[in-house]
């Protein structure tokens, strides 16, 4: 008994330090699978040495010997470490985790050498960290702040393998490796140095000299990990934001149309409030959008105006809230929105937003290898990353996929898209993987979505008495919102409930009905409530008897020139090539007359007269109140008929037209007064848009039949004529500009007969070329290598002159306070309706070539991004882009791929002071300096450029191979 009461008492265990081990242990448990981790709490050391070796044999029998000796380091320090750090773990399973994973991951990794080998010397390199425990007293170990630091290596080394387990247990990702282990060893190195710095700490609280000294280390090292896990995250952040700039680029994708085609859609719904709720209790949905591989296809099917969209982008808000949802809306107020290829870059893009590793493995594989964004290879792509982007091994995920209109599309694209996702929703529900759920809004009956398999349907016109519901309450707040009007007839509220009861009776289950219902209550003029009730009872039961009302109501008063000229307008927001604003529209109606001496805009009244068949959108630009409309125009039995070939040929006149006006006042000897007040009172206001689409609109025309058939035909191609002889006498076509032997445009032939008009058609192609435009944004910047100026010969048309022209004259406009021959109120109309106009993209391909930025330096960073340089991903990296991948891979070589350090031969001041800091020659950030031997403060230029001892005369000698423009990316 005297014994027992003299053995020595267990030091007590810091609070702190046991929840660090605990918060530790915690997160890796989370992060393994049940069935990974089920031996983990009886491995010992010995299996883990063990199972080392039999690993080294299996790969020397495959051919593939590697030396696991590496190891036997790394296992001496676990050895004495858990002897000191014991004591912090005693009754608990936490000891074991520090080796046991190990075992794990080799075997995992086993599979792939090159991986294999990276995590060999990752872990390798902990061992130099746990040396100093061989030697170590466990005479501190009653010190809390020595059980701290014990803790965080602890921490650290369970941290290093929560990230190794979860690179090789992530799916696809011995594809992505090559790639993702470059991110993972920043992260690695973070946690290497911080182990590195305990260890010193450690070194100094085992000196009792140097209390003092290590109270102020280790409030160094909690704010240096703070600050560089920071830094860590911020590199990361800005290098995947330079690669996803890349891949955009790539892609030729602008988000920007997606955006502005949901935002007008679910404007509708955020402005009735509760119209869709009833929807997320819908059993089909509530299965679709639940976590489990039920329903992985779902048809929302329905008639037009039954409000389909509008539930589309609620579910798309609702699932944003908790889960990850991609989403693509077809529109023909878009044509891109309806194009196959654009379907899938936009899922692409959406989903590489949620991965960085992926965002890494599409800079790389596609972007530096000069992969082009072909269909195939895209489909293939969105396979690939659907396959590779579930990141949490110990679960089943889950993407949501919501694509609305696919009626839009052709029908050959939509068969196309229908097969991409039986693609997509075939795979089996498994841990690590993802599992897609996909839902298409679209109009019945549908071929093509008969051959979606798995699929489920909730058909809309069995769901009326939700729909009635919610129609009710629209109809509600449409009456309040009349409450004024409806109080000075005195209709009370019962009556009220009556009108109410009329109306969604009537509409049927269908919103676009009510809803134009309601605009016919507001726009008319009635004396009581019955008056009201019986007025909608008569209105046309049919959605296509209600527009043939209202085209009836707005034609029926108005001459054949004046319904002629209605046609016009609605042809126009029917086929234009995209979404016009209110501004534009009423010049490119005044152009379609043909007379370029057209002295004034038309008056803005004759858009008012359509008023009930068209809207202005959220960003000003006009369209129907619904596609139905659209359709509608284009049945034979209307009273007016919108037919596509015959806008085309009045868009194709506008647009010709609008340039021959242009060659004249967009010239030095027209007056500047006069220029200043056509320009300010938008009778150009056309002029980008068919600056942009002209020659378009005549091959389109050219190859069509009517260009023989029709008299019409030959009055346009005179005016195409007349536009292309002016434009020889003013700017002649070179031999040089046309010496190609390939034709620009392949549809160039059927304009032969024409040779002027077909050499200077020919000419504005090429100027609005991809080559061209990188030419021109070349020769903008103040310095250019001659190699740069000598890659192509830049060309310049009369057309592209005019334009600039134009936008300088849109400019000047924009400045001014004050400006004789307007009034104040004219002058700001044209800043709002303009402000766009100035700064438009020279790339004939880009959706911003027609709606501009509001600054030149927007439109410059913009256009930077269309050329195919390639831009060190690196954060902080302040080199220019390069014109090849294989200059920045050389770049990447010589910059920032980690030198090892010489061993020292002999040991003295320099040595020991490399020996203190062995990595500050390394320099991962910003630009490392030539001499691998200098610190990072030696190695920092005064200069305020930010480029650190950057080597001009390397940079411009080796130009054959790193063209660049230093001052262009400054």
């Amino acid at each position: 008994s005297d014994r027992s009461i003299n053995m020595p008492l267990k030091p007590a265990v810091s609070a702190l330090a046991r929840q660090t081990i605990k918060t530790a242990y915690d997160e890796l448990d989370s992060t393994i699978n049940l069935g990974d981790k089920r031996d983990f709490q009886n491995t010992t050391l010995q299996h883990v040495q063990k199972t080392a070796l039999d690993i080294e044999n299996q790969l020397a029998a495959r051919q593939s010997l590697r030396n696991m000796r590496r190891l036997m380091p790394l296992f001496r320090g676990l050895e004495h470490y858990s002897k000191v750090v014991d004591v912090l773990c005693n009754g608990t399973p936490y000891l074991p985790w520090i080796w046991a994973p190990i075992t794990l991951i080799l075997r995992i990794a086993s599979e792939y050498v090159e991986a294999f080998e990276k995590i060999i010397k990752g872990y390798a390199s902990i061992a130099e960290c746990l040396k100093r425990f061989e030697v170590l007293s466990d005479v501190f170990i009653s010190q809390s702040d020595f059980q701290q630091t014990l803790a965080v290596f602890y921490a650290d080394i369970l941290t290093f393998h929560k990230y190794a387990y979860k690179f090789v247990r992530r799916s696809g990702w011995k594809l992505m490796f090559s790639t993702s282990w470059g991110r993972f060893e920043r992260r690695f190195a973070n946690i290497l140095e911080d182990l590195r710095q305990h260890g010193s700490l450690i070194d100094l609280e085992a000196n009792a000299r140097d209390i003092a000294e290590a109270k102020e280390m280790r409030n160094d090292i909690r704010k240096w990990r703070e600050e560089s896990e920071n830094k860590v995250h911020a590199q990361e952040t800005e290098e995947n934001s330079k690669q996803y700039e890349s891949i955009v680029s790539w892609l030729k994708v602008n988000e920007s149309d997606q955006l502005a085609i949901f935002d007008s859609i679910s404007s509708e719904a955020s402005e009735y409030q509760g119209t869709c709720g009833w929807i997320l209790r819908n059993p089909k949905i509530r299965s679709w959008a639940d976590s489990k591989p039920d329903t992985p296809a779902l048809w929302l099917k329905g008639s037009a105006g039954t409000g389909k969209s509008v539930l589309c982008t609620q579910l798309v808000n609702f699932l944003k809230q908790s889960k990850f949802v991609a989403h693509h809306f077809c529109t023909y107020l878009y044509a891109s929105s309806t194009m196959y290829e654009q379907i899938v870059r936009s899922l692409v893009l959406q989903i590489l937003r949620k991965d960085g590793d992926l965002v890494a493995h599409v800079y790389k594989s596609c972007i530096l290898e000069k992969k082009a964004p072909t269909v195939p290879a895209l489909e293939q792509l969105l396979l690939t990353l659907l396959a590779s982007m579930s990141s949490e091994p110990n679960q089943a995920e889950y993407i949501w996929v919501v694509i609305d209109g696919l009626d839009e599309c052709d029908p050959d694209k939509q068969i196309r898209l229908i097969r991409l996702i039986n693609q997509i929703t075939s795979k089996p529900e498994l841990p690590g993987t993802i599992t897609c759920k996909i839902l298409i809004s679209s109009r019945a009956p549908s071929n093509p979505l008969q051959r979606l398999r798995r699929r489920q349907a909730i058909s809309l016109s069995e769901e009326k008495v939700f729909l009635q519901e919610a129609i009710r309450q629209y109809v509600d707040q449409r009456l309040k919102s009349m409450d004024t009007k409806l109080r000075q007839l005195d209709i009370g509220y019962s009556e009220i409930g009556e009108i109410q009861d009329v109306v969604v009776t009537k509409a049927d289950g269908m919103f676009l009905y009510a809803r134009l219902v309601m605009d016919y209550l507001a726009s008319n003029i009635f004396y009581d409530g019955d008056e009201i009730k019986k007025s909608v009872n008569q209105l046309p039961q049919k959605l296509t008897d209600f527009y043939h009302k209202i085209l009836t109501q707005i034609l029926v008063q108005l001459d054949p020139r004046s319904v002629d000229r209605i046609r016009c307008v609605l042809g126009w927001i029917a086929f234009a090539k995209r979404p016009l604003h209110k501004a534009e529209l009423l010049s490119a109606i005044t152009f379609s007359s043909g007379d370029p001496e057209v002295p004034r805009l038309v008056p803005q009244y004759i858009l008012d007269i359509c008023g009930t068949l068209i809207e202005e959108k959220k960003d000003a630009t006009l369209s129907f109140i619904h596609n139905s409309v659209k359709e509608f125009l284009q049945m034979d039995s209307n009273t007016i008929v919108i037919r596509e070939h015959q806008a085309f040929r009045e868009h194709c006149i506008a647009s010709v037209t609008c340039l021959l006006s242009g060659l004249k006042v967009f010239r030095q000897t027209y007056p500047e007064h006069d220029r200043l007040i056509r320009v300010a009172k938008g009778l150009h206001g056309f002029h980008v848009y068919a600056n942009e689409f002209w020659t378009e609109y005549l091959l389109t025309y050219a190859t069509s039949d009517d260009i023989t058939t029709q008299d019409s035909s030959l009055s346009l191609i005179c005016l195409a004529c007349k536009l292309a002889d002016a434009l020889e006498r003013l700017d002649p076509v070179n031999a040089a500009d046309t010496s190609s032997s390939k034709l620009a445009d392949e549809r160039l032939v059927y304009l032969r007969q024409y040779k002027v008009l077909q050499k200077h058609v020919e000419r504005a192609l090429r100027v609005r070329s991809n080559e061209n435009f990188e030419s021109r944004v070349l020769q903008d910047q103040p310095l250019e290598t001659s190699k740069q100026r000598r890659r192509s010969r830049l060309i310049s048309d009369e057309i592209s002159t005019m334009l600039t022209f134009y936008q300088e004259t849109v400019e000047s406009l924009l400045s001014q306070g004050y400006c004789p021959g307007l009034t104040a109120d004219e002058l700001e109309h044209f800043k709002v309706s303009f402000r766009f106009a100035a700064f438009t993209c020279r790339l004939a391909s880009c959706s911003r070539a027609t709606i501009g930025f509001e600054t030149s330096k927007l439109l410059k960073e913009h256009e930077k991004s269309h050329l195919q340089w390639y831009k060190c991903t690196f954060a902080e990296c302040q080199y220019p882009p390069f014109m090849s991948a294989g200059a920045l891979t050389r770049h990447t070589k010589k910059y920032h791929t980690p030198v090892v350090a010489p061993k020292a031969i002999r040991k003295g001041v320099t040595n020991r002071a490399l020996e203190a800091h062995p990595n500050e020659h390394v320099k991962p950030d910003g630009l490392a300096g030539r001499s691998a031997g200098l610190s990072l403060q030696e190695n920092l230029s005064t200069t305020n450029n930010g480029l650190v001892n950057f080597d001009f005369d390397w940079f411009l000698l080796d130009a054959d191979t790193e063209d660049s423009d230093i001052d262009a990316f400054q």
